[in-house]
C-alpha cells in the first residue's frame, strides 16, 4: 500500500505526492529522480497542500478584515471630531465659520488613508480618486472667504508637485524587483525633487524670478545619500545580507 513517507498518510496509487503535507511519496520521488534526466519530460509542477492554501486563504481573510476595521474607525473617529469641532464652532460664535476650514481638512485627512485601505488592490484607481479630490479641496479651502486669493499661486501648483512626487516615488518603488535600501533612495530623491520645485513657486510668486537657495542644500546631502543607498542596495546587499555584514 503506498503511503507517503513523511507523515505517514495512505495515498492513492495514482498520487506523487502527498494531498495532506505536499511533499513526494517514496514511488513519486523516485519516479521523479528517474525522469528528471529524460529528454521531454517536464517535472512534476508544485503542490500546494491544503494546509497551505487553507493559510494563504486565511491571511488574506484577515487582511481585508483588518482594512475594513481600520476604515470604520477612522471614520467614526473622524467624524467624531467633525461634529465636535462645528459644535465648538456654533457654541463660541453661533454660527459656523473656521469649523469648515477644520472639516475639510478632516475630510481630506480620511481620503488620504482611506482610499488606500478600500482600493489597495487598484493602485491606479487610488490616484485617480486621490488626484483631482485632493486640488478641488484645496479650492473649497481658499473660496471659503469668498474670494480666489492663493490657490492659483501657491494653492494648485504646491498640490500638484505633492501628488507628482508620491505618484513618482509609488511607481518606482513599485516596479522594484527587490526592494530594501533602495525604497529610501527613492523617499530621498522623491524629497529633493519636492524642495527643488516648492522653492521655485514660492520665488517665482514672491520675487518674479528663480533663485535657488535653501533647496540646493537639501539636494547636496539627500542625492549623494541616496546615491550611497542605492549602490549598497545593488552591489553590496545582493551579495550579502544585513545579517552577514553587520554580524546580527
Amino acid at each position: 500500500m503506498r503511503h507517503c513517507p513523511f507523515c505517514l498518510v495512505i495515498v492513492r496509487e495514482t498520487d506523487e505526492r502527498c494531498p495532506l503535507c505536499g511533499k513526494p511519496t517514496l514511488e513519486g520521488e523516485l519516479q521523479r529522480l528517474e525522469t528528471q534526466h529524460i529528454p521531454g519530460t517536464a517535472e512534476y509542477p508544485t503542490f500546494r497542500s491544503g494546509k497551505q492554501r487553507d493559510t494563504e486563504e486565511r491571511e488574506s481573510s484577515d487582511m481585508r478584515i483588518n482594512s475594513k476595521i481600520a476604515v470604520e474607525l477612522i471614520s467614526v473617529f473622524s467624524g467624531i471630531a467633525l461634529v465636535v469641532t462645528i459644535l465648538a464652532n456654533l457654541f463660541a460664535e453661533h454660527k459656523v465659520s473656521w469649523s469648515l476650514y477644520a472639516g475639510i481638512g478632516i475630510l481630506m485627512l480620511w481620503l488620504v488613508i482611506c482610499i488606500p485601505l478600500i482600493l489597495r488592490k487598484y493602485p491606479w484607481l487610488i490616484f485617480a480618486v486621490l488626484g483631482p479630490s485632493m486640488p478641488l479641496l484645496i479650492f473649497v479651502l481658499d473660496v471659503l472667504d469668498g474670494h480666489i486669493t492663493w490657490y492659483l499661486c501657491y494653492g494648485l501648483p504646491i498640490t500638484l508637485l505633492v501628488e507628482l512626487c508620491i505618484t513618482l516615488a509609488s511607481l518606482f518603488i513599485g516596479i522594484s524587483q527587490r526592494k530594501g535600501l533602495n525604497v529610501f533612495a527613492i523617499l530621498l530623491l522623491a524629497v529633493t525633487v519636492f524642495c527643488l520645485g516648492l522653492e521655485t513657486i514660492i520665488d517665482v510668486n514672491l520675487m518674479h524670478r528663480l533663485t535657488l537657495d535653501w533647496s540646493v542644500i537639501v539636494s547636496f546631502a539627500c542625492v549623494p545619500m541616496a546615491g550611497l543607498l542605492f549602490y549598497l542596495h545593488y552591489r553590496i546587499m545582493q551579495k550579502a545580507s544585513l545579517k552577514k555584514l553587520f554580524r546580527l
